[in-house]
């Protein structure tokens, strides 16, 4: 798959018991190089927050050492990582309102809250 491509994934829905929901993910999976350049990424990002955090007095003392470890910490999360989600959509199994799945790293299972019964509805591929 190429860079700029995106792939539509059936996925369903369930808050841990029987009750399940349909929905669809749009997906955007990386190759091997651009998971290491989307960790890289994120690496750079946190360590120039900690570089430009030596400059607060006191607060320096934890904040370079926690956006180091950070930086570690989501890098390596992001490369594990198969893609990014782009956006998706679903049904909540319990209280059948509609859930808008929010971008962000693609691990399975992924969850969201329902806005409407608070219950974490947990998504895997079909």
């Amino acid at each position: 798959m190429t860079k700029n491509e995106t792939e539509n994934i059936k996925i369903v829905a369930d808050v841990s018991d029987e009750r399940t929901s349909p929905g669809e993910l749009t997906v955007k999976i990386y190759s091997s190089t651009d998971k290491t350049f989307q960790a890289i990424k994120r690496l750079g990002f946190f360590w120039l927050i900690a570089v430009a955090s030596v400059l607060i007095p006191v607060l320096h003392f934890v904040l370079v050492p926690l956006f180091l470890v950070l930086g570690v910490f989501f890098a390596v999360r992001t490369y594990r990582s198969e893609g990014a989600v782009l956006r998706g959509t679903t049904t909540c199994p319990h209280c059948k309102a509609d859930i808008t799945v929010q971008p962000g790293v693609l691990q399975w299972p992924l969850t969201e809250i329902c806005q409407s019964c608070t219950r974490v509805v947990r998504m895997r591929k079909v």
